[in-house]
């Protein structure tokens, strides 16, 4: 019993399964644009993110001039001291330089990183819209075929039918052919029945038979007329 369940339920898995690629398939082109629109959607917050740690790249490089330039400046304030003989101003001084230093390499180190990150990240989405933009090419083409293939089958299941144009346009051609030929054997008909009923029939035979009556009355008066020459 165990293994009948156990069919019926694989069967059962095996159907939906069938069923959804069903669905898939009938369903690719607009599933495909979905997955794109949710690309794009995607690569859009990927170039918002980059331009926002490009935008923090500049502002360390900012932040990074601005500790050196106060180091740069309390370098000069040491060196003053130092000729006033203010040993211990000077001293001072230089420990606002080391900070200056210090978290100048600090945030070198920071937009270091996060440069390699921004490359990596410009690199991604440089071939992502490669990616995206062959995938739209393809879609196009992919619906292009599409329609192809339906409008082909539309003409052929048009043709093929019973009550396609050009099937009733043979048939209505073929009656027009029949009427034609029963009208020209009507008119043949009412043509032999004519010279049936007045004898040209007749005249017609003694003619194809070489005997024509109104060609020997013809001869006949010429020959009277050669016997008797004119007084």
């Amino acid at each position: 019993m165990r293994t009948v369940l156990k069919k019926i339920l694989t069967a059962m898995r095996g159907g939906v399964n069938e069923l959804g690629e069903a669905v898939v398939d009938g369903q690719g082109n607009r599933i495909l644009e979905q997955e794109l629109r949710d690309s794009e959607h995607e690569l859009k917050q990927a170039k918002q993110e980059l331009a926002s740690l490009m935008a923090e790249a500049a502002s360390l490089a900012r932040q990074i001039r601005t500790e050196q330039d106060s180091a740069t400046k309390r370098e000069d304030d040491a060196r003053k001291a130092i000729a006033a003989g203010q040993e211990d101003l000077a001293r001072e001084v230089a420990e606002r330089i080391v900070g200056h230093e210090r978290r100048a390499s600090e945030l070198t180190q920071t937009r270091e990183l996060l440069q390699q990150r921004i490359v990596g990240l410009k690199d991604r989405v440089q071939k992502a819209e490669k990616q995206l933009a062959d995938y739209r090419r393809e879609l196009q083409v992919v619906k292009t075929n599409e329609r192809v293939l339906r409008t082909t089958a539309q003409i052929d299941t048009n043709i093929n039918s019973q009550q396609s144009s050009l099937s009733t346009a043979k048939e209505t051609l073929e009656r027009i052919r029949e009427r034609q030929a029963r009208e020209e054997d009507r008119q043949t008909a009412s043509a032999t029945l004519e010279k049936e009923l007045t004898g040209a029939d007749l005249d017609e035979k003694l003619k194809a038979a070489g005997i024509d009556g109104e060609q020997d009355a013809i001869d006949n008066v010429l020959a009277r007329l050669k016997d008797s020459p004119a007084q």
